[in-house]
């Protein structure tokens, strides 16, 4: 039996991936460091919910990309779970220096890579110091259990290579010209990892944040289930490529405020998909025209005997 649950940590994402209970147990991503309460939601952190299901060791954590909402809970999960293994696109130098901002105006999203390049830097160095095999991701098949295959998938090399001079720059204090770091902030969700799991003929995609027009090219196969990327808005998914995956469960996570500061899931994006997937589900989300509202403490999907059904978590 394999066991997928998308946990509801407000806005961001991840995913605890259960082979026969506790064979084999992957994280992907970890959501926020904080994940802010609100009453009527059950969002939180992705700690609680891997305590609360008994948890206790992670065979492989895989860190989509450098925003906080996907890769920000990491060193909360390292400090109460042990964890084998740690994949991302890109590594820190080991002797990375503290990136300061400069003085003055600093772009918005220049600010938060810095930030979030230092959380990463200090991730990385605990995780090494627990014992964590900190690992870069490599393109196609992961060793996994006999019956549970595996696939990594990579953003384009010249993308992948842009990022790491850049990111190795800032972290030997090297000053940049604003427009490079800029560019890295903003590819940092087209450079997501994608991780495709097949078991007992049936497939998941977990997609990180990579815009649907980045990928709909790409050689893709069909899947059973489907992490929307991007939290379904609107850069999340082109009609080509829902087409093409075609799944029967698209999940999105996404958190339910009284101020919508973005709209996640977009209305666009479920009436778009809606004819080509059967079943739509959101970790928590307002009401649309084309979709009831909801508030899950996850999304629970099992694959068992070939089939898929959803479990309450």
């Amino acid at each position: 039996m394999l066991r997928i649950d998308f946990i509801n940590v407000g806005d961001g994402d991840a995913a605890l991936i259960r082979l026969n209970d506790d064979e084999f147990t992957i994280l992907v991503d970890t959501g926020r460091p904080l994940v802010s309460a609100a009453t009527g939601s059950k969002r939180a952190h992705a700690i609680d919910f891997l305590m609360r299901e008994g948890v206790k060791h992670i065979d492989l954590m895989i860190l989509t990309h450098l925003h906080f909402d996907h890769m920000g809970g990491a060193l909360g999960v390292m400090r109460h779970i042990k964890v084998d293994r740690m994949t991302a696109l890109y590594l820190p130098p080991k002797d990375a220096g503290w990136i300061f901002l400069p003085e003055g105006d600093c772009e918005r999203t220049v600010a938060n890579l810095f930030h979030a390049l230092n959380y990463f830097a200090d991730t990385v160095t605990r995780a090494r110091e627990l014992g964590v095999s900190c690992e870069l991701a490599k393109r196609g098949e992961l060793e996994a259990p006999n019956g549970l295959r595996l696939t990594l998938y990579l953003p384009d090399d010249e993308l992948k290579a842009r990022q790491k001079a850049v990111f190795d720059s800032l972290y030997r204090g090297e000053k940049l010209q604003g427009e490079l770091s800029y560019a890295a902030s903003k590819e940092r969700n087209i450079s997501s990892l994608m991780l495709r799991i097949e078991y007992e003929g049936k497939s998941v995609l977990i997609t990180g944040d990579a815009y649907g027009a980045y990928w709909q090219d790409a050689e893709m196969p069909p899947c059973d289930i489907l992490k929307m990327p991007h939290h379904g808005d609107e850069k999340s998914m082109t009609e080509s490529l829902i087409a093409k995956l075609h799944p029967s469960y698209a999940i999105t996570s996404c958190q339910n405020d009284a101020v919508q500061k973005k709209e996640r899931p977009a209305e666009r994006t479920i009436r778009m998909i809606k004819p080509y997937v059967p079943n739509i589900l959101c970790t928590e989300n307002r009401q649309l025209l084309s979709l009831e509202a909801s508030c899950n403490t996850a999304i629970s999907l099992v694959i068992e005997n070939g089939s898929v059904r959803r479990i309450d978590p």
